[in-house]
């Protein structure tokens, strides 16, 4: 946590054009959910106005995604390892020169400094993130800018090249200080990649936590008897792409069905939603003429600031997108997580709430739906939700003063 004195110094420093270096404008909303959030604490800590976000992918706007996506997934998970990894070397070597470098450098233009994260950036998933973050430290070392990485979640599992990319880039133009979002991820660095690049990991808060500080949470009309209850859809074709998971497609779109049409039955309001990543949107249109018998509703928000409106509406949330979980938790709604990732079992830990994890696989609707009604009449601890979002500022502080 920052000092009294730390920040009293940092407070006296010109402010600092810093570019954030992430995934902001990814089809999945919570991308651009902690993006939003990481920029405007930054701003409000002393960086310049203008501060903005590079996004690794080269998108420019929410909604600018890449055409075919879920094809591509399953195509890709289809494939066996071997020939996987060969599949995508030669699409990634084109798109770093033509579009990803290039993306890079001009968006560097005036930068004094650069965050990398948050999100979970430092994973080997066909060699993406390891090409994608050699490209950005490289672009920055040739500014001679220093780059802190912040917040993101670190995998377990690295291919050989991926961790080639990686180590090479470190070791080249070495990260002035690395926090990351939970104990694994940290774990992870240390013993990956703390030798190469001279800097040990520390743990911060997920900055997404402030969506209450950057839009605010708006009032919201409460009904004890009838509970508002935000069913957060997810495709089961992202589910095994990015986890594991041992229920089928069929088994999951009949669960999500039953669970809603038991809570409807008990007298709660229901109301569907994705994060917006095309598969996840695909899966609520398959499932919209049965939830919308049920007596469901639909929303579809289409930036972060309309992720966060609607998640701050709910009495309380189910869902398996971290960032749904992490915006509820941001404006205090009790969320039940569905597993699927170690990275979203390790933020309900952080927050106490590690009980409030289910697995489709084995927790019955029935059961899903009693504790999310149990939820809703008792909400989030008060005195942890306060300690929770004091340390997710005060570790904004802690990069301020790494980078300024």
């Amino acid at each position: 946590m920052s000092t009294p004195q730390a920040a009293a110094a940092a407070a006296t420093q010109p402010a600092r054009l810093i570019r954030c270096m992430n995934v902001k404008y990814s089809p999945n909303l919570g991308d651009g959910l902690l993006s939003e959030c990481l920029e405007a604490a930054l701003v409000r800590q002393g960086g310049a106005e203008g501060l903005g976000s590079i996004d690794l992918a080269a998108r420019g706007a929410y909604g600018d995604s890449m055409a075919g996506r879920g094809t591509i997934m399953s195509v890709l998970d289809a494939m066996p390892d071997g020939l996987r990894h060969l599949a995508v070397r030669l699409p990634l070597a084109l798109a770093s020169r033509r579009k990803w470098a290039p993306h890079y450098e001009q968006g560097l233009d005036g930068a004094e400094a650069v965050v990398i994260g948050g999100g979970n950036l430092l994973s080997d998933h066909d060699l993406n993130f390891p090409t994608k973050l050699a490209l950005a430290l490289r672009a920055a070392q040739a500014r001679g800018l220093p780059v802190a990485i912040y917040a993101c979640g670190m995998a377990g599992s690295w291919t050989s090249e991926g961790d080639r990319r990686l180590r090479s880039a470190l070791a080249a133009h070495p990260p002035v200080a690395v926090f990351l979002r939970d104990r694994a991820s940290v774990e992870r660095w240390n013993a990956r990649f703390a030798d190469v690049s001279g800097c040990r990991a520390e743990i911060v808060r997920d900055p997404g936590l402030l969506a209450c500080d950057t839009w605010g949470t708006p009032e919201r009309a409460r009904n004890d008897a009838a509970p508002h209850v935000g069913l957060g859809l997810m495709s089961h074709v992202a589910v095994r792409y990015h986890g594991e998971t041992a229920i089928s497609e069929a088994e999951l779109n009949a669960w999500y069905l039953a669970l809603a049409r038991c809570l409807v039955g008990q007298g709660a309001r229901v109301t569907a939603f994705t994060n917006g990543s095309p598969e996840d949107r695909a899966t609520a249109e398959a499932l919209a003429p049965e939830l919308a018998a049920a007596g469901v509703a639909h929303v579809q928000p289409e930036t972060p600031a309309a992720l966060s409106d609607t998640v701050a509406s709910f009495d309380a949330l189910v869902a398996f997108r971290m960032h749904a979980v992490i915006a509820a938790y941001s404006h205090a709604i009790p969320a039940l997580a569905l597993s699927w990732d170690d990275k979203l079992d390790a933020f309900m830990d952080s927050v106490d709430r590690l009980d409030w994890m289910g697995n489709p696989a084995t927790l019955a609707p029935e059961e899903a739906a009693a504790r999310l009604l149990a939820a809703a009449a008792e909400g989030v601890d008060p005195t942890t939700h306060a300690r929770v979002i004091s340390e997710a500022r005060a570790d904004i502080g802690r990069l301020y003063q790494a980078i300024a």
